[in-house]
């Protein structure tokens, strides 16, 4: 069997082996859907409806196996998501935000495969150093240099992506702040969907609500998710218990399976 494409001892591996940065994936997949095309894709080709848990699934999956399973293990999972992407596309048929009814989209635009890729990266920091520890300027540039190496994967072109830790803030504080990123009514129709009031869509919204809450305050105001007053300052106080508590707990217990099964392997 062929090697991880990242070792044990990265920063990338570090961070992505901890089960606390599952909250990272509900916060990703709402900040990826308020941008209107990426939204379009998933609202036209997508059973959201009928399976609620399954984009949360595919990108748990997807990112287990490109950081701890083989390289060949690794290679396939992103040829089956470029591969389902390619079906795909379209045309949006009403104004989203920005973009005017007609405007193409296609799952395997690299601009979008950039923007969904970067949701990814800020979340799984952003989680890590609200529940785990704080990172180092290094350790966050060597995680950063190890992401490129997905996107390079993806096949998103170099000459897009921005090169270090500092040029991608940049880009993504530039998206967040400009017209692009904006909760369409599509959006809104996916986010009302997934946690219906329905079994399934409460246990989703049960198990998604801390990632919500992590997003920017103004996405969580147009997706529709309020705070009372209460409610946020509680909150507030979590992370760091969290953090003290994970200082003094093993680190077998807070890893995710799939690192903790690859390591044994190696």
């Amino acid at each position: 069997m062929s090697k991880p494409l990242f070792s044990p001892k990265s920063v990338f591996w570090r961070v992505n082996r901890e089960l606390a940065c599952g909250f990272a994936a509900p916060r990703a997949v709402l900040m990826q859907i308020a941008h209107p095309l990426v939204a379009a894709g998933v609202a036209e080709h997508s059973q959201f409806r009928k399976h609620r848990f399954a984009r949360l699934y595919r990108t748990s999956l997807a990112a287990a196996a490109i950081t701890f399973g083989s390289r060949d293990f690794a290679l396939r999972a992103i040829r089956s998501i470029n591969q389902k992407h390619q079906k795909v596309h379209g045309v949006l048929k009403t104004q989203a935000g920005v973009f005017p009814a007609g405007t193409p989209y296609d799952a395997n635009d690299p601009e979008l495969k950039l923007w969904v890729l970067s949701t990814i990266t800020d979340s799984t920091l952003f989680v890590y150093e609200l529940f785990v520890s704080k990172l180092s300027r290094e350790d966050r540039e060597r995680y950063y240099a190890d992401n490129l190496r997905v996107a390079e994967l993806f096949g998103i072109p170099e000459s897009i992506v921005p090169p270090t830790y500092d040029d991608f803030r940049t880009y993504f504080d530039r998206m967040m702040e400009g017209d692009v990123i904006r909760v369409s009514d599509e959006a809104k129709d996916i986010y009302k969907a997934l946690f219906a009031r329905t079994p399934s869509g409460l246990l989703l919204f049960a198990g998604s609500a801390p990632s919500i809450a992590l997003l920017p305050e103004r996405l969580r105001e147009e997706f529709g998710f309020g705070w009372k007053s209460r409610g946020q300052t509680l909150w507030q106080r979590i992370p760091p218990v969290c953090r003290t508590l994970r200082r003094y707990t093993p680190s077998v217990l807070c890893a995710n399976p799939a690192a903790t099964v690859s390591q044994l392997i190696l």
